[in-house]
């Protein structure tokens, strides 16, 4: 009896994209739900509320691409964000009016911060993309967070 070779599934904690997106087994499992519950304590509001803002007091301010911001409610996490930050280092004039204008680059996350009204403001420069893989992942291994294990 012949038998039919079955293709071969990718390694653990990954498909074909490279990422722990969809793998299923716990340990990825609680790392995303870590990962998620960190994203979750941010509050969320929408950038535009920061531009008016900052348009009505005279100021200009770039923000980042996506639409959302996120600012850290709990203390700890502000105080190990800021421990990140770094300046912005690029030729890419968009991030060039951003750096100019105060943000810095939360580690090697993709993730921009920036002081605005004695807040820590998040932002991240993209769409169309997962941004827990790109972005939050990272955030959560650069902070040594092991809320996971």
């Amino acid at each position: 009896m012949a038998t039919t070779a079955q293709p071969k599934s990718p390694a653990h904690g990954t498909h074909v994209f490279d990422t722990r997106s969809n793998c299923s087994c716990g340990k990825c499992a609680a790392r995303r739900k870590a990962v998620n519950q960190l994203v979750e304590s941010f509050s969320q509001i929408p950038s535009r509320w920061i531009e008016t803002l900052s348009e009505h007091r005279g100021e200009w301010l770039p923000l980042p691409m996506w639409s959302t911001l996120f600012v850290p409610k709990d203390i700890a996490d502000v105080q190990n964000i800021e421990k990140l930050m770094q300046p912005i280092e690029t030729e890419n004039e968009d991030h060039e009016s951003m750096r100019d204008s105060g943000w810095q680059e939360v580690a090697d996350t993709g993730i921009y911060a920036v002081w605005f009204d004695d807040e820590l403001l998040l932002g991240i420069h993209g769409a169309g993309y997962d941004f827990y893989s790109h972005h939050w992942e990272k955030l959560y291994d650069a902070l040594g967070y092991r809320w996971h294990k």
